[in-house]
């Protein structure tokens, strides 16, 4: 079984570099075009889903509906899979998060795997909830099939994972650029490495 994990279509804030968060934005238009850019990419490529599964977050239900329409699926929220929780970050640019919170920011970019945003979370506390949700997902599937499942996810979630099992230091983790509704696969054997390393 492979996992095909996506980040959401582009949104307004995306476009204006604002950290988003829990903050529940909706896709623009160029996100709903996005998103079935998406599936026609899936679908050129001959790659099928037997589920669909997305962050509660309006853009990433956005993205998996359009998804789930494509693919003739349905599509389940899963908590664990939302995007991670920068607190006061939240509605800022970085620029503007340096110099409102710099000491702060300062705090989290030395330690980020546990250190939290002001009122966030840690990337810790992230891969913790996601596998969660992904221990989820394994029960309802059966991993050795040759079955396929689209995860709609967010950027940190993804660098998240990716960071983890390339050993990429947390601190650096941002370099992992992680583009709106385009498909990062992972296999059983890929989930299981990274959690070797929770």
């Amino acid at each position: 079984m492979k996992f095909y994990f996506a980040r959401h279509g582009q949104t307004d804030w995306n476009t204006l570099r604002k950290v988003q968060g829990t903050t529940d934005i909706p896709l623009n238009e160029n996100g709903i075009r996005q998103a079935y850019q998406l599936c026609d990419y899936l679908k050129e490529n001959s790659i099928s889903f037997t589920k669909i599964y997305s962050s509660y977050q309006t853009r990433a239900v956005q993205t998996a509906e359009i998804a789930a329409e494509q693919f003739n699926t349905g599509y389940e929220t899963v908590k664990g899979l939302e995007e991670m929780n920068l607190g006061l970050f939240e509605g800022h640019t970085w620029d503007e998060i340096l110099s409102m919170y710099a000491e702060e920011f300062e705090l989290w970019q030395a330690d980020r795997r546990y250190s939290t945003s002001p009122g966030g979370e840690s990337y810790q506390m992230v891969l913790e909830r996601v596998f969660q949700a992904l221990d989820y997902i394994l029960e309802q599937n059966d991993a050795a099939s040759e079955g396929n499942v689209l995860i709609i996810t967010h950027g940190a979630v993804i660098m998240t994972l990716l960071a983890v099992l390339r050993d990429v230091p947390f601190e650096q983790a941002l370099t992992i650029r992680v583009d709106n509704a385009v498909p990062v696969v992972l296999n059983v054997d890929d989930l299981e490495e990274i959690r070797k390393k929770i």
